[in-house]
């Protein structure tokens, strides 16, 4: 499920929160994805993009451990284009590019991390275990797509329309690392939710 706000207008923002079925190093996992756009005019809009997603593995890809972890993150600066604005529905194209982080743990084996924040004059100091890092690859991503949305219906003190939407596209990942190459990950998203659609 996902959750998407945007206002197709001049100076209106969007905000993308949801789950994608993103590749991984298995096949796929559900990742967090989130975007923020803005709207150059009244229908194209600029942004940015963030998805995360994490995988356990029992192959330990040559490192001495007995099981890993791998985690995915992807950094993006988004382009959309809402082709087709209807009452009922809208179709959008979209393109998104940057950059693909893919981080390898050992979670059999931490080490206390400790941060000091100040607030309000008073330090405080918070410790946690974290994994080991066994491994980092850094990819260039690239993802063109389609948005698909069908209104369900509307709130009517706000006038904020409900849709039912659908986000498919293709993630291109270029380079080669230690873990693994692209061509790997290179494969169809895919994500399903609602879209929130009104007044900034």
């Amino acid at each position: 499920m996902s959750c998407n706000l945007f206002f197709a207008q001049k100076d209106h923002i969007a905000f993308f929160a949801g789950l994608e079925l993103q590749p991984a190093l298995k096949g796929y996992a559900p990742a967090l994805q989130m975007n923020g756009r803005l709207y150059v005019n009244d229908r194209i809009s600029l942004g940015g993009a963030l998805a995360y997603t994490q995988q356990n593995h029992s192959n330990n890809f040559g490192y001495l451990a007995d099981r890993t972890r791998s985690y995915h993150t992807t950094f993006n600066v988004l382009a959309q284009n809402d082709l087709i604005q209807k009452e009922n529905f809208s179709l959008g194209v979209y393109i998104s590019t940057g950059m693909y982080f893919l981080s390898l743990v050992n979670p059999d084996e931490t080490y206390t991390e400790t941060t000091y924040n100040q607030i309000e004059g008073v330090w405080f100091v918070h410790q946690q275990e974290v994994p080991r890092k066994l491994s980092r690859d850094l990819f260039y991503n690239i993802q063109p797509g389609l948005d698909l949305s069908y209104k369900l219906g509307t709130i009517t003190k706000e006038k904020i329309g409900i849709y039912l939407t659908s986000r498919v596209g293709y993630q291109f990942v270029l380079g080669n690392g230690d873990i693994t190459n692209g061509t790997q990950l290179t494969k169809p998203v895919v994500s399903l939710g609602i879209t929130f659609n009104g007044p900034k």
